[in-house]
């Protein structure tokens, strides 16, 4: 049995959106994009399991901080 993937962006990713608090999300969601926005500067194939990792990721983060809104 393999273990799922584990990507570097995916702790700062987790910790937004398991956030509680609510005065600490927006942070912990600039966090996460600024995770995120820096495994695109580097080489990663579009339409990989990552990069569509990714791409929901930064969904799942846009609709948290409409909802916070």
């Amino acid at each position: 049995m393999t273990s799922p993937t584990v990507y570097r962006w995916q702790t700062p990713y987790d910790s937004a959106v398991l956030e509680m608090d609510l005065t600490q999300i927006p942070s912990r969601v600039k966090a996460a994009l600024q995770a995120i926005e820096e495994r695109l500067r580097s080489c990663i194939e579009y339409g990989s399991p990552e990069h569509r990792a990714i791409e929901d990721a930064r969904r799942s983060l846009a609709t948290l901080n409409r909802k916070r809104k």
